[in-house]
């Protein structure tokens, strides 16, 4: 989802004086009610259910099995303010929530972790990447996850917990956590590798017909990838900080997983950078094929001009028609010239191909 920058200019102006931790939604206006599932599970039992409000997941987190509160939509105030008094969360964290074009970051505790990233997804429809923003609250048997969107990104995880899949059941709130994160890196690739698709067929299309509309594409192309740029480079930052500081609430053991994760998104980085280069180059093709578009037109303009130089020079002599010029009287003068003015164009032809200038 993208935010015209205007009328984020104009949200912001809405937080204008107010005291710090004041909860103001600066997304775009939405009406759909904000949805709210619970899977709390273990190794050997898993329950699913969704809720009307906050409050109500509070029990489940006094077991001693992990829970995974999702809740899709961040714009409803109270929801928001609900989990600020239900699991204790900084009130200017629950002002990063509801700004989603907050960049990325992390923030560590006493009781929980705080971690806001960003995911991308790509609209085959519209051919346009999107963002959305994503905040965990990761707890020591629980994990909070609020998306702006009401998105599938982690449907896969859902599956994974209801068959058993893999050591996600067996393990704690640090390791779900890890699961979410990766998926959001997974989804990075596939933007990226739709994005190059999506550069190849521009350059082909170049090479085409460079035409304004092409050039337009190409722009289009370009803000996609400053756009997609912004979030990816400080999400390197928070797994830094994973890495580098022993967070107690993650575990020890998810370490490992977490560094498999920075590697994928140093991959990531490194693709950016490609696409990013790849986009300058989209520029320079188009300006290359239209001089070289020009340099053709102007070739075919400059050999007609060159073929009717010697036949006007001939057409001007005899177009004088002074008195005593002796051709006015010949009785074949017309018909020769024609001939002569013919041969000089067959004549420059064949000393055009025998250049290669045609």
């Amino acid at each position: 989802m993208q935010i015209p920058l205007l009328n984020l200019f104009k949200k912001y102006t809405q937080k204008v004086g107010q005291p710090p931790g004041t909860l103001v939604y600066l997304g775009e206006e939405r009406t759909e009610p904000v949805r709210i599932t619970i899977i709390d599970y273990d190794e050997t039992h898993l329950q699913e259910e969704e809720v009307q409000t906050i409050e109500a997941c509070v029990p489940f987190i006094d077991t001693e099995s992990v829970t995974w509160i999702q809740i899709e939509g961040v714009h409803e105030i109270p929801i928001i303010e609900e989990i600020g008094e239900c699991f204790g969360v900084d009130s200017l964290l629950l002002e990063d929530m509801m700004n989603p074009t907050h960049l990325p970051k992390i923030e560590v505790y006493e009781d929980y972790v705080f971690i806001l990233l960003k995911n991308l997804d790509y609209d085959a429809t519209s051919a346009r990447a999107s963002r959305e923003q994503i905040s965990l609250i990761i707890g020591t048997d629980f994990v909070v996850s609020l998306q702006e969107n009401h998105s599938d990104i982690f449907t896969s995880i859902r599956n994974r917990l209801r068959n058993a899949h893999g050591r996600i059941r067996r393990m704690h709130s640090g390791y779900l956590a890890y699961a979410l994160i990766d998926i959001i890196v997974d989804h990075y690739f596939i933007v990226l590798d739709e994005i190059n698709e999506r550069i190849q067929a521009l350059e082909d299309e170049i090479m085409k017909d460079p035409s304004p509309a092409v050039l337009a594409k190409v722009n289009v192309l370009r803000e996609e990838q400053l756009l997609l740029r912004r979030p990816i480079l400080p999400f390197r930052d928070v797994l830094v900080e994973i890495l580098a500081d022993e967070i107690s609430l993650l575990g020890a053991d998810t370490q490992p997983y977490f560094r498999d994760v920075y590697d994928h998104l140093i991959q990531v980085i490194q693709m950016l950078e490609m696409i990013r280069s790849a986009v300058s180059g989209l520029f320079d093709v188009y300006t290359s094929a239209v001089s070289h578009r020009m340099n053709e037109v102007m070739k075919v303009l400059t050999i007609v001009a060159t073929f009717f130089i010697p036949l006007t020079f001939i057409a001007g002599i005899y177009g004088m028609n002074f008195k005593f010029m002796p051709e006015l009287e010949t009785q074949w003068g017309y018909p020769i010239a024609l001939l002569v003015m013919f041969g000089i164009g067959i004549g420059m032809f064949i000393f055009f191909k025998m250049k290669k200038w045609l």
